[in-house]
Order: C-alpha cells, then sequence, then structure tokens
C-alpha cells in the first residue's frame, strides 16, 4: 500500500486482504530492528519465546538477532505499519534497552495513541519533503518514540517460565561461546536428541541453524561497524576462517566482502536461506 525506503529507514502500511496473505509469515530473523504497529486482524504474533494474540493499537519492538513469525488467520484482513531500522544512529542508553528488549518483553499493549505518529509519517510527512529531510523526520520520530514508548508498560504472558524459555536465555547470553548439542546436554541434564526436538517443536527450526544464524548476525554486525572480518568471526567462536565465510554465505546469502554494496535489510533469514 505505502513503502518509504531510503538509506537505511524503511517504512511501510501493509494490508493483507482476506484470504490473501502477500507476505511470507515463516518464522525468520534480520539483522536490523523492526517495529510493527497493529491497525487490524486476526494475528497471533511469536518473538522468540513470548506469544500474543495482536489487538488494536499493539506494538510490537522486535530487536535484531530475534526470531519472529506472525499466526495470521486469512479469513479477515491483515493491517499493519512497519519501521525497520540499524541501531546505528540510536542514543547508547537506547541501544543498551533495545539489546535488553527494553526489559525483555517485546510487546507494548493497546498504544493506539501512537497511531498519530505512523499516519502522519504516511499523509504528511510523505510528499511534502525532500526525500534527506524525510529520513531526517522519521530518525526524530523514532528516536521520541522508543523514549516514550520504553516508559510505557508491557505485556508479560503469564504461563510458567519454560525449559526452552531457559534455553533461549542461555544461548543468547553465551552466543559468542562455542555452543553444541554436548554442551547444551551436559548444562540442562536432557539427551541432545530431547533437546533437540523440543526446540524444533516449539521454534519450526533446528536449535544448531538458530544458533549459528545468530553467531553470522552478530558478527555482520561487527563487521558493519568497522571490525576486521577474521576477528568478528573469533569474537563468535568460529575456530578457523573458512568455517565462518562458509557459513555466513550460506545464512546471508552474499560473502563478507559484499557488504557494503547490500542494503541494510535486504535479506532476512530463515531455516532455508542459502546461496
Amino acid at each position: 500500500m505505502f513503502n518509504f525506503v531510503y538509506k537505511n529507514i524503511d517504512f511501510a502500511h501493509k494490508i493483507d486482504p482476506a484470504s490473501q496473505p502477500k507476505e511470507n509469515y515463516s518464522r525468520h530473523l534480520h539483522y536490523f530492528n523492526e517495529i510493527i504497529f497493529f491497525v487490524k486482524g486476526d494475528v497471533k504474533y511469536t518473538v522468540e519465546n513470548k506469544t500474543k494474540n495482536l489487538e488494536e493499537g499493539d506494538i510490537v519492538l522486535i530487536p535484531s538477532l530475534n526470531y519472529h513469525f506472525a499466526t495470521v488467520n486469512s479469513k479477515t484482513e491483515y493491517e499493519r505499519y512497519i519501521l525497520k531500522f540499524p541501531s546505528e544512529f540510536l542514543p547508547s542508553h537506547l541501544i543498551d534497552k533495545m539489546k535488553s528488549g527494553g526489559g525483555g518483553e517485546p510487546f507494548f499493549t493497546a498504544q493506539k495513541k501512537y497511531s498519530t505518529i505512523f499516519s502522519q509519517l504516511e499523509t504528511y510527512y510523505y510528499g511534502n519533503f525532500s526525500d534527506d529531510d524525510l529520513y531526517a523526520l522519521f530518525l526524530c520520530e523514532l528516536v521520541k518514540m522508543l523514549i516514550l514508548l520504553y516508559k510505557e508498560p508491557t505485556y508479560s504472558p503469564t504461563q510458567p517460565r519454560s525449559f526452552i524459555s531457559e534455553l533461549i536465555d542461555y544461548i543468547d547470553e553465551n552466543i559468542k561461546q562455542p555452543l553444541t548439542l554436548d554442551i547444551l546436554s551436559d548444562r540442562f541434564n536432557f539427551s541432545k536428541n530431547y533437546i533437540g526436538s523440543e526446540f524444533r517443536k516449539y521454534m519450526k527450526i533446528s536449535i544448531m541453524h538458530y544458533i549459528r544464524a545468530k553467531k553470522i548476525i552478530g558478527a555482520h554486525q561487527l563487521i558493519i561497524s568497522g571490525e576486521k572480518k577474521y576477528v568478528a568471526a573469533e569474537i563468535y567462536g568460529f575456530e578457523d576462517y573458512s568455517t565462518f565465510y562458509r557459513s555466513y554465505v550460506k545464512i546471508m546469502g552474499f560473502k563478507p566482502n559484499e557488504i557494503k554494496n547490500r542494503n541494510f535489510n535486504d535479506r532476512q533469514i530463515s531455516e532455508d536461506s542459502s546461496s
């Protein structure tokens, strides 16, 4: 319906008609951040190990490296605003909050008052300003919204903490360390088969692909920030660069030395990602 893409900002207003979903809702992650402002539909959204049935005005804040997906009832129209952005231009304290998920919860409920910000980006700003001015306005509105949003209460699921939740937290906390099924089996006192099957049952993705993708995207972010490629590989636990290189190409779809020729948001990572 509407899409503004300029430099490292991607803002869209999307409406998927009933019975005609246009977007791939499969589980994926990417190396930019994403905000979804839910307008209407029958949608259950999952970010890592948190799930919520969305209601009008809900905001979903998805930091980079977080697997997420939507379960959409295609019998109803699905409308939302989507804003994709990197962390590089945010104040450091907001980057820290993004990394921690603002307390760990991605869902901000009943935030209809923010609808004005999203609608004016589309209906007033766009078309009345140059792309450079529009880009600056988007950044101002984004920073303002994040500051205000982190003052809002978040939605916290009431279900008891699960083994998968503990497993995901452990992986995130140790993503720069070697992580194998043997290590996870020793840490959680479950068999490798049990860990693998339970993780896939919930996350719909193999645990080793999940770990490898997070390591690659973490290293990718370091390379973008100016770190040497082999150093980024070492930081994320790759013992030799050739292994990192092959994994990077398979997951990202391009070579590490091609980063400068890629748009920041031109790739989302799912289990079938390949070159």
